[in-house]
């Protein structure tokens, strides 16, 4: 019964922070966001035993930089780009059972591409031109802590199918399926208040986010199965690390971005 308060408290506590630096301004929310990625950066690279401060400094001047008006939406389709090129190998590295070979480029290439590049776009997908619009960042939020959520509630009690064994042995397809439909729920409920899509694209949108957070969940069991640890860290209680909190936002991330700039 204590795990389950502390993990409730620090859980709370985390969303409450990110919540609370969305609606407060797009200055604190990219600094939280700045800060909760460069943790999960520093749990990412001891994972797969890089050091280099090289890609948090890149973090930090993207950041920066995009918060004062530096960064062009070109470059920014050339991070997203990249970084979905990088996150769509790493699904097909999933599926394939093949484990990576860490080497000094690939290590950087993934810092950067698939840690750095992806969580930028976090704060991105609430900016249009110069105009933050708060409630769509919050909707990727609350979408995924509810897939999440009721993918774990319906797979303890109903799961027996297993989703992708080798990497994550309790994902089930039943958690699945109960997660997409909480999340579908959720969002219909966001949208019929803040429309925030047009001609009923929220339904792409609920479906997309159960699959990818999935996926984004998966790619950290690989990584984490690689270096043969349980958490990524020890720095939320009763969660683990900030990757272990993160890593479905930072794979989804890049998705939502280039979805919101298609409709």
């Amino acid at each position: 019964m204590k795990d389950i308060q502390i993990r409730a408290l620090s859980g709370g506590l985390y969303a409450g922070v990110l919540m609370g630096a969305i609606f407060l301004s797009p200055y604190a929310i990219t600094a939280v966001v700045l800060l909760f990625s460069g943790l999960a950066l520093w749990e990412f690279q001891r994972l797969i035993r890089f050091k280099s401060f090289i890609p948090a400094l890149v973090l930090v001047l993207l950041a920066v930089y995009a918060i004062l008006g530096f960064i062009s939406t070109f470059t920014e389709g050339i991070l997203v780009h990249i970084a979905l090129a990088i996150n769509m190998v790493l699904v097909v590295l999933l599926f394939s059972s093949k484990k990576i070979s860490y080497s000094y480029p690939a290590q950087f290439l993934l810092s950067i591409g698939y840690i750095v590049f992806s969580s930028y776009f976090i704060t991105r997908t609430a900016f249009e031109g110069s105009n933050y619009e708060p409630w769509i960042l919050a909707l990727l939020y609350i979408s995924i802590w509810t897939n999440n959520s009721f993918a774990y509630l319906f797979g303890s009690k109903f799961g027996k199918h297993k989703l992708l064994p080798a990497i994550s042995p309790k994902k089930s397809w039943e958690g699945f399926f109960g997660g997409m439909l909480a999340t579908i729920i959720i969002t219909y409920f966001i949208e019929d208040q803040m429309h925030i899509f047009d001609n009923n694209l929220w339904i792409l949108f609920a479906v997309m986010i159960p699959v990818l957070a999935t996926l984004g969940d998966f790619v950290q069991s690989y990584f984490k199965r690689i270096a043969k640890v349980k958490d990524s860290g020890s720095l939320i209680p009763g969660h683990g690390g900030f990757y272990d909190r993160m890593d479905s936002v930072i794979f989804v991330a890049p998705f939502y971005y280039l979805l919101l700039k298609l409709i």
